[in-house]
């Protein structure tokens, strides 16, 4: 329970508090806790908020009060400030600026795996990125910084706003721009004040900007009593509304071992301006979504009660930035002081070279002369014009200036004296970075504030995830991955669905019970990832040759140093010859294989063709019967349809190799049946072993089996050859016999 639920208010400390019309009870009673609660929250920041304009009026170099400004100006007194603070408020903005946070999700129970965190993962980044995550975080850490607190806010908005039919909604991460228009709750006691009640963010506005903005409220004409009523709320010609930020708590008693109370949590904003509710906006989650990023916190005693003061960077170097004005105001007042006329002397002395003495202090001349005036008091020659001498105390002053930038450094933490590190002789680069990191060290509390507020920022997001993405509906979304590419997926699909572009089965649900955990994420700015990788590739390359790696996995490394050292054109040009790319050394391998398989096709050829004269010759001697004929005519068919059948009906190479391989077997037993028993057989079985040599060197390409077909072609012309020589061979043998039979027949 808050401070503020412990304390008895009333009403009395109103004038008065009439009854309104067309007001409900309910929203009675709910009216009077937002305008005493934003009087209570409102003095409780008060202080914060007037030390916080305080801290920016030195932050935007001016830190004189407005009446001593003023009394000074009037008097024709300097009145200037030579600024130090801004210098390391930028540092300490900008060195977060060069390392971008973002929010982390890992699986953290129920529900979650790898996968889902990294769906939710890449979910929220595109949300960051999508609504510029990064540089509304920085806003709020420079408002934190600059005047001890800030704040972002978590939304969400319509993907189609013109569109009525589309109700899908996506998640926004915005910045608040003045931080003075939110009210967060003072009794927060969380570090990151995740625990807080109640919160106000502030719109004031014309009344005439009311009537168009509210068109259907019921209180318009604000009448005097309205005024009175809500007197911190309604002005002459100005309305304050604001957002009523308030977490509902329902205590449930569950009956176990012993009786254990649940708190059940729910958000409501309130849209209202005193005196009337506006609006009533149920919201997701559990915590308010306007993050605070708070600054150094300390508790302190004030009066016997515990009071919390914000502190921000520049809050206790305010001092010696005073005095720093001061001196160089007294220094200029000082050096106004100098005479603009360096030589005095008596009236009548400057006449006669009057020219020369009114020129003096900007020509040189070789002398001056004066004129004699007698005293006339005692008669004697009065002395000749002197030199005013006056010498403003610079020295002095600049010593007390730099004991005031010395203390700013100080109460700033930025370490005020040179160590070894920043000597001339020890300037290099890991020294001049460990100075950075120490000059960082003392403000690195407010680097925290600001990664408590981007984590709790992501709970936020997290827990709107389900209620804003989930349900049973598909739609489509954009998820950001990790090296900034963008993939086009589709959520809450009953199944998974195959991608067209990855070709992948994918399933992205939105799990409403999913438990994940939630961490900042911190990456290295630009110019360090850099450095540590040029480092690193230096450090590769002289030590390439002790690696244990292969000749080629070595020259992969050295291509991929020298394309990671980003030397231009020639640099990749350098790479590619050391270790040409993928597609090109694959295409060169390809062109060997097939160059070398062309050899062995040729050798396998030349051998068959050597083969098949030797059969000629065999084949000549012997008699050849007409079913030789027959049959070798019925080979020339099977041969023809198989080459049409090879082109036209075999799918794959393995079919094309059996086809091929059958094919020859075919052809060798038919050279087995015309041929001698013995020399044909073995003949034969030789062919064959070649065949089948030669279609298992046909797995790697196409162009084989056009081989083949070569030499199948080739066979068939020699078995033409070997079938024109027995014909020849039987007409010889049929005249021989003829000459055998005509003696018989003349007996």
């Amino acid at each position: 329970m808050s401070a503020f639920d412990q304390s008895e208010t009333s009403d009395s400390e109103y004038p008065i508090n009439p009854p309104l019309q067309d007001v409900s009870e309910d929203d009675e009673e709910l009216l009077r806790e937002i305008r005493e609660k934003f009087r209570y929250f409102d003095d409780r920041w008060k202080e914060s908020r007037d030390q916080r304009n305080i801290d920016l009026r030195y932050v935007c170099g001016d830190p004189w009060e407005a009446k001593d400004r003023r009394a000074r100006e009037q008097a024709g007194r300097p009145c200037i400030n030579h600024d130090e603070v801004g210098q390391y408020v930028n540092a300490c903005v900008n060195s977060v600026r060069e390392n971008k946070r973002g929010i982390k999700i890992s699986p953290g129970g129920k529900n979650s795996n790898d996968q889902t965190a990294e769906t939710r993962q890449n979910l929220i980044r595109a949300i960051e990125y999508r609504s510029n995550g990064p540089s509304v975080y920085l806003t709020a850490f420079q408002q934190m910084v600059e005047g001890s607190y800030g704040f972002f806010r978590i939304g969400r908005e319509y993907v189609a706003p013109d569109d009525p039919d589309n109700d899908d909604q996506q998640i926004t991460i915005s910045a608040i721009g003045n931080p003075n228009s939110v009210l967060y709750d003072p009794d927060c006691k969380k570090p990151d004040w995740s625990d807080a009640s109640a919160v106000f963010v502030l719109d004031p506005m014309l009344k005439a900007d009311f009537k168009r903005q509210f068109p259907d409220a019921q209180i318009t004409d604000f009448a005097p009593e309205h005024m009175l009523l809500a007197k911190d709320w309604i002005q002459d010609k100005s309305v304050l509304t604001a957002e009523y930020w308030k977490v509902v708590t329902t205590t449930i008693r569950k009956k176990a071992k012993g009786q254990r109370a649940i708190e059940k949590k729910t958000v409501m904003q309130y849209i209202t301006n005193g005196v009337e509710i506006l609006e009533r906006n149920p919201q997701p989650g559990t915590h308010i979504p306007v993050i605070p990023m708070i600054g150094l916190e300390r508790w302190v005693d004030d009066g016997g009660i515990a009071k919390r003061i914000l502190f921000s960077l520049p809050r206790l170097a305010r001092d010696p930035q005073m005095s720093l004005a001061y001196l160089n105001s007294q220094e200029m007042e000082e050096a106004g002081l100098t005479p603009k006329s360096p030589y005095k002397g008596y009236v009548g002395q400057f006449e006669t070279d009057k020219e020369a003495w009114d020129s003096c202090t900007k020509i040189p001349h070789a002398y001056l002369q004066a004129d004699v005036v007698i005293d006339g008091a005692t008669g004697g020659v009065l002395p000749l014009p002197t030199r005013e001498n006056f010498t403003p105390n610079f020295a002095a002053y600049e010593v007390a200036k730099d004991s005031c930038r010395r203390a700013i450094q100080a109460a700033m933490g930025i370490t005020p004296l040179p160590t070894a590190a920043q000597r001339d002789n020890q300037k290099s680069g890991v020294a001049l970075q460990e100075v950075k990191q120490q000059q960082e060290i003392g403000s690195f509390h407010f680097v925290d504030g600001y990664d408590r507020a981007v984590a709790y920022g992501g709970r936020v997001i997290d827990s709107w995830v389900a209620s804003t993405y989930g349900g049973d509906t598909e739609r489509t979304e954009a998820l950001r991955k990790p090296d900034d590419s963008h993939d086009i997926v589709r959520l809450n699909t009953a199944e998974p669905y195959l991608d067209q572009h990855s070709g992948e089965m994918r399933h992205y649900p939105i799990d409403e019970d999913a438990d994940h955990d939630v961490a900042v994420s911190t990456g290295p700015s630009v110019q360090t990832q850099q450095q540590a990788a040029s480092d690193f590739l230096d450090l590769l390359i002289q030590n390439l040759q002790t690696l244990p790696v292969a000749p080629p996995q070595a020259a992969k490394l050295l291509a991929l140093a020298i394309q990671m050292k980003e030397l231009g054109p020639k640099g990749d040009e350098m790479a590619d010859i050391i270790s040409p790319p993928a597609n090109q050394a694959q295409a060169g391998q390809q062109a060997a294989q097939q160059q070398a398989q062309m050899q062995q096709q040729g050798q396998l050829l030349q051998a068959m063709q050597g083969e098949m004269q030797k059969l000629q010759l065999e084949k000549a001697g012997h008699v050849v019967d007409n079913e030789y004929k027959m049959q070798l005519e019925k080979m020339r068919e099977e041969n023809a349809l198989a080459i049409a059948e090879i082109n036209t009906q075999a799918q794959n190479l393995s079919e094309r190799m059996e086809f091929v391989s059958d094919l020859a077997h075919k052809y060798l037993d038919t050279g087995h049946e015309v041929a001698t028993q013995a020399q044909d057989h073995a003949n034969a079985q030789s062919l064959q072993q070649q065949a089948q040599a030669h279609a298992a060197g046909l797995q790697g390409s196409d162009q084989a089996h056009s081989a083949v077909l070569q030499q199948g072609a080739q066979a068939h012309a020699t078995d033409q050859q070997a079938s024109a020589q027995d014909a020849t061979a039987q007409q010889a043998a049929q005249a021989q016999q003829a000459a055998q039979q005509q003696p018989q027949g003349a007996e």
